[in-house]
């Protein structure tokens, strides 16, 4: 294991404080930082092909404890939100205490998973969001949702910026985003390192996004994450 990981996995052990996101920025993208280092910062690999701008309305699922989406709210400004998805309560009141602690109002924490349809699924905190069932005793039953139809529900109709970080559901959650990606030139950011039946899921999300207009890759692979946009 080299020094960055090593560093990484020291970092990784220390409370979800406020001043953690500031310390996370700091290492992503201030030039002094040697890029081992910055280069294990997933916000920088989120900024790698768009950075998000005053106004925008970004979709965070996955949203953990708010290391996105605090800088997300910030960059886009009094008139642009954030929607957080994040269907672990530990995770939500860590992150509402974030986004109190920097005085960011213009983020709905939405607290539900993102999937192909509107139903219930088991969940567990540590691996993230299955279709089966699964063993131990973290798990609980959670609602998912069908991107597309929690926008209409809350009658958002402009989407720039779709983030993902969800352990493998992320096929699944792009699928109910369909209408959406359609409708919007959304950016696409999604973490695609997890593996499904064998194959890394940025194969599955290069094709889905290129079958439907956009054009894809995978970079940053330190934590790969797959881009999406309309030429």
């Amino acid at each position: 294991m080299n020094l960055g990981s090593l560093l990484s996995k020291a970092f990784e052990k220390f409370p979800e404080w406020p001043i953690k996101n500031d310390i996370r920025y700091f290492l992503a993208f201030n030039r002094l930082v040697p890029s081992f280092v910055s280069d294990l910062s997933p916000v920088k690999g989120y900024e790698l092909n768009y950075h998000i701008k005053p106004g925008d309305i970004v979709v965070d699922a996955g949203a953990f404890t708010g290391d996105y989406t605090v800088f997300a709210a910030k960059r886009a400004g009094p008139h642009g939100k954030v929607l957080a998805f994040e269907p672990d309560a530990k995770n939500r009141k860590i992150l509402a205490h974030n986004l109190n602690h920097e005085g960011l109002r213009n983020v709905i924490i939405i607290p539900k998973g993102l999937w192909n349809k509107n139903t219930k699924l088991q969940f567990s905190g540590s691996d993230g969001l299955h279709s089966t069932l699964l063993a131990g005793s973290k798990e609980t039953s959670i609602d998912v949702v069908k991107l597309d139809d929690e926008l209409k529900k809350r009658g958002i109709r402009k989407v720039d910026v779709i983030k993902m970080d969800i352990e493998g559901a992320e096929i699944e959650a792009i699928q109910g985003s369909l209408e959406t990606l359609k409708k919007n030139k959304v950016h696409v950011i999604i973490a695609s390192y997890h593996i499904v039946d064998g194959k890394r899921t940025s194969y599955y999300i290069e094709d889905f996004l290129r079958k439907h207009g956009y054009q894809a890759k995978s970079d940053f692979p330190k934590h790969l994450t797959t881009y999406g946009w309309k030429p």
